[in-house]
């Protein structure tokens, strides 16, 4: 008897249960997506019920940017989801966004004995507007090869009759060395006020004395490829610098062998910009070597949790930057006077002027 029981639970129909119907519809949907990396477009065709996991994998097919690698701007609100996401529950049809990310046989490994930065040297000195490096020899060699290896990969177009402003970004906008709880207690304050004020008048590039793993990183961590106030033309890191010997600079008699970020070799590939409408913000005043007319020195931004509470330095230096603007060709100034400069303030909108007055400094 026992055994025609267990017959008949063995014979017995095992139930199939169909897929609820809008899941059977998502597998037949294909959503459209736009990559921007590198200055270039991917379109991109995937199934709505793939993961994010799978979208990654594609580009990397697109890209040779592999997935561990990629990281996605703009692509969802908030924080980025797992890889295990259907992409059918974010929403993103149609979407355009920004990879980041290095191809794995471009990646620049820096030697261990490098330190991340190179602004805790214990020196730096002044490079006068005319006496610039730039007239020797040798260092007219290292510029013209760096500009002709250097790519740079516009993340954001140039909008016609705008400046630009390159910033340096560890110790100018950033305390790139103090531990702390979050990352918003290491941006100078009065940063995301500054960029966005700015941005009106000037297309704004970020270069950084770091590897690129690290700059892209820490643009990211402090919400500057994805702030709603302004956006970021191209970033340069610190493959794009060379060093140079100065003639004219010495440490205990010796002539000074030190890096450079050189304008030139960002003027050279887009030939709008020049000295005439640039202006270069650095705590490290050697950094401008090449091109010293257009460098304006700030003091360097150090342990960000203490001292961003008396630290107010971009909030004279936003307004310098907008009286800036009005002026036709920035070589008739000299930027070491930038805190008692009188320029016109009659377009400066009051908010841009009043401390906090933007609600997202973080």
């Amino acid at each position: 008897m026992a055994s025609n029981i267990n017959s008949v639970e063995l014979e017995s129909p095992v139930l199939e249960v169909d897929p609820p119907h809008h899941i059977g519809e998502t597998m037949n949907v294909t959503l459209t997506l736009t990559a921007k990396f590198n200055g270039c477009k991917y379109p991109i065709s995937i199934s709505a019920y793939k993961t994010l996991g799978d979208l990654k994998n594609q580009l990397f097919e697109a890209t040779g940017v592999r997935p561990h690698r990629q990281k996605l701007i703009g692509f969802a609100k908030g924080k980025i989801p797992a890889d295990t996401v259907i992409l059918d529950t974010l929403n993103v049809d149609g979407k355009m966004f920004m990879m980041l990310g290095t191809v794995e046989d471009k990646i620049h490994v820096e030697p261990e004995v490098m330190p991340e930065v190179l602004n805790d040297l214990d020196f730096d000195f002044d490079y006068a507007p005319e006496g610039d490096a730039k007239g020797e020899v040798a260092n007219q060699r290292k510029l013209l090869e760096y500009t002709e290896k250097t790519n740079i990969s516009i993340i954001n177009d140039f909008r016609p009759g705008k400046k630009l402003l390159v910033l340096d970004l560890d110790y100018t906008l950033f305390d790139c060395k103090t531990p702390a709880s979050h990352i918003s207690l290491l941006a100078r304050p009065g940063m995301h006020q500054m960029l966005t004020a700015a941005y009106q008048y000037y297309d704004i590039c970020v270069w950084s004395q770091t590897a690129w793993k690290w700059l892209e990183m820490k643009i990211t961590e402090l919400g500057m490829l994805t702030h709603p106030g302004y956006r970021i033309a191209f970033v340069l890191d610190r493959t794009s610098m060379f060093s140079i010997t100065s003639s004219t600079r010495k440490i205990e008699g010796k002539p000074v062998k030190h890096e450079v970020k050189a304008l030139d070799l960002i003027w050279r590939k887009f030939p709008h910009l020049g000295p005439q409408n640039t202006v270069h913000v650095d705590d490290v005043s050697r950094n401008f070597a090449m091109n010293p007319q257009s460098g304006l020195k700030i003091s360097a931004f150090k342990n960000g949790p203490v001292t961003r509470s008396t630290d107010r330095v971009l909030f004279p230096l936003t307004k310098y930057l907008l009286q800036l603007a009005l002026v036709d060709d920035f070589q008739t100034l000299n930027h070491e006077t930038w805190k008692s400069f009188t320029g016109d303030m009659a377009h400066i909108p009051e908010e841009s002027l009043v401390e906090g007055a933007e609600g997202s400094e973080t």
